[in-house]
C-alpha cells in the first residue's frame, strides 16, 4: 500500500485570479506535499497552468465550456461531451491509482460521476450557495432543496467555505458528511506589501498623494456589484470628497456589463476620480495601498478578497452576503451594511473618509482577526484532517448502472437537441429563400407578364 495519497483536483477554471482557483493554489502551496500529492485537472489550458507548474503539480486539460452557454448549441455540446469526459476522467483514477477526488465547485459533475464509477471517495468543495440563476441551472432548474439533496447524492463528504453556505445544504446532507472550513490567507504576502507600502499606485493614476483610496477588487461581472460601487462612489463625490479616489481592479469578464460601468462613471461625471485597472497581478502592494476596501457583491461564498484586504489593514464595509457577518465584528473589524443599500455604504465610507483614527481602529482589529481565524495553515490542517478521514472509511464498490444510464441519455438526448438545431436553422433558411424569391424584382416581373398574358387569354 503506498503512504503517499493521490488527490485528484477537478477546477473549475483554467485561469488563475478567481477565489476558488487561488483556493487551489494556496492549499497546494501549505499542504504536506510527503502525505499527498496533489494532480489537477483543468477545463481549459490557461493561466493557472504556469503557477501550477511552478508547484510541481501534473496537469491534465479536459475541455469543456462550462461559461454562459448562450446559444443553445453550447449547452448541447456540454452535455453531449460529459460522457466521453467522465471517461477521460475515470481513465486517469485508474492510471494515476487516485485516492480522492476533490471538486473544487459546486457546480461541475464530472469528477463526481467518474469517482462513483471507480469506487473512489468524493469530496465536493462548496465555495458559493446554489444560485439558480447560473447558465447551467437554468438549463437543469433544481430547487434549493433539490440541489442539496444532488450534493448529498453525489458526494461522501461536502465542505462548505461558510456556515452560510453551509446551511443551504443542510436540508439534504447530514452533519457527519457536511463540514465548514473557512478560507485561509498566506500573511507573508501581505506582510512584505504592508513593509514594502509606497505611493507607487498614487503616482501611476496621477493623483495627490494625500488621497484617500476606496478600492473594489474581482472579476467585472454582475454578481461583484460594481454597479452599486459606482453609485455610491457618485453619492460620496457629491459630497465634494475631491480627494477621494476609487479604484476597481479586476479582469473584465463581462464586457458589456464592463462598458455599461465606463458609461455609468461618465455620465455621473465623476471619471477624474474613477479609476479601472483591469487586470493586476500585484493586488497585495494595491491593498497596502488603499485605505478602504469595498465589497459591493450580490453573492459570496467566503470572499477571499475580503479576507485579503483585511490582511493589508484596509478599513472593511461590506454588503452583507454569505461569509460577511462570520468574519467581520460590526463596528469592529469593520462595518456590514445590508446587500444592495447604497445610502447606508455611503455614510459608513463617509464616516471612515473623515476619520484617520477610526480607519486605522477598523483596519488594525481586521488584520488581528485574520491572524487568528483566517490562515492558509489552519485552512490546509482542516482539509488534511478531512482526507485522512475519507481514507480510513472501507472501500466503495465500483460502478453504477444509474450513471451509465444517465451518460448515455445525455449523450444521446444532446445529439438530438443538435440535430434539431440544425433542421430549425434549415428551415430558417428555406423560409428567407422563399421570402427573397417572393420579393425578387424578377419574381414580380414574371408575375407581371403572366398577368397581362391572363389578360390578353380572356379579351
Amino acid at each position: 500500500m503506498k503512504s503517499l495519497k493521490r488527490i485528484l483536483y477537478i477546477s473549475s477554471r483554467g485561469d488563475a485570479g478567481a477565489g476558488g482557483e487561488n483556493y487551489l493554489l494556496t492549499l497546494f502551496r501549505n499542504i504536506d506535499r510527503e502525505r499527498f500529492e496533489p494532480i489537477v485537472i483543468l477545463p481549459a489550458d490557461g493561466s493557472l497552468r504556469k503557477p501550477l507548474e511552478d508547484l510541481k503539480i501534473e496537469i491534465f486539460v479536459i475541455e469543456a465550456n462550462h461559461g454562459w452557454l448562450k446559444p443553445d448549441v453550447e449547452w448541447y455540446r456540454l452535455a453531449e461531451g460529459l460522457q466521453s469526459r467522465v471517461k477521460a476522467i475515470v481513465n486517469i483514477i485508474t492510471s494515476k491509482q487516485i485516492d480522492i477526488v476533490h471538486t473544487n465547485s459546486n457546480h461541475r459533475f464530472e469528477g463526481a460521476l467518474a469517482a462513483r464509477l471507480t469506487g473512489t471517495p468524493h469530496l465536493y468543495l462548496a465555495h458559493i450557495e446554489y444560485q439558480p440563476d447560473m447558465p447551467l441551472f437554468q438549463r437543469l432548474p433544481f430547487s434549493q432543496a433539490s440541489f442539496a439533496q444532488l450534493m448529498s447524492e453525489l458526494s461522501d463528504q461536502v465542505v462548505a467555505v461558510s456556515n452560510s453556505v453551509s446551511t443551504t445544504l443542510k436540508s439534504h446532507i447530514n452533519d457527519d458528511k457536511l463540514q465548514v472550513i473557512h478560507n485561509g490567507l498566506e500573511l507573508n504576502l501581505f506582510n512584505s506589501s504592508l513593509a514594502n507600502k509606497s505611493n507607487r499606485l498614487k503616482e501611476e493614476l496621477d493623483i495627490p498623494l494625500d488621497s484617500i483610496l476606496v478600492t473594489a477588487v474581482g472579476r467585472i461581472t454582475p454578481d461583484k456589484g460594481f454597479d452599486y460601487f459606482v453609485d455610491v462612489a457618485r453619492l460620496v463625490l457629491q459630497d465634494r470628497n475631491y480627494k477621494v479616489h476609487f479604484l476597481i481592479a479586476g479582469t473584465e469578464e463581462n464586457i458589456d456589463f464592463s462598458n455599461s460601468l465606463k458609461q455609468k462613471v461618465a455620465d455621473y461625471k465623476i471619471a477624474d476620480n474613477f479609476h479601472f485597472l483591469g487586470f493586476r497581478q500585484d493586488i497585495p502592494e494595491i491593498l497596502a495601498a488603499s485605505d478602504i476596501f469595498v465589497l459591493s457583491s450580490r453573492k459570496e461564498g467566503h470572499p477571499y478578497v475580503m479576507l485579503e484586504a483585511m490582511a493589508s489593514k484596509c478599513a472593511v464595509v461590506a454588503f452583507n452576503c454569505a461569509g460577511v457577518e462570520e468574519t467581520i465584528e460590526e463596528g469592529i473589524s469593520g462595518y456590514i451594511v445590508p446587500a444592495g443599500d447604497i445610502h447606508t455604504l455611503a455614510e459608513r465610507l463617509n464616516l471612515l473618509i473623515h476619520s484617520d483614527s477610526l480607519r486605522n481602529s477598523l483596519s488594525d482589529s481586521a488584520r488581528k482577526r485574520i491572524d487568528v481565524f483566517f490562515t492558509a495553515n489552519k485552512t490546509a490542517s482542516e482539509l488534511m484532517s478531512v482526507y485522512e478521514n475519507l481514507l480510513s472509511r472501507p472501500q466503495k464498490i465500483a460502478g453504477s448502472f444509474g450513471v451509465e444510464l444517465f451518460l448515455q441519455n445525455c449523450t444521446e438526448l444532446a445529439h438530438l437537441g443538435k440535430m434539431n438545431l440544425q433542421m430549425n436553422d434549415r428551415l430558417r433558411r428555406i423560409e428567407h429563400l422563399v421570402a427573397f424569391i417572393d420579393t425578387n424584382p424578377i419574381t414580380q416581373s414574371l408575375r407581371f407578364v403572366r398577368k397581362q398574358l391572363n389578360k390578353l387569354k380572356t379579351s
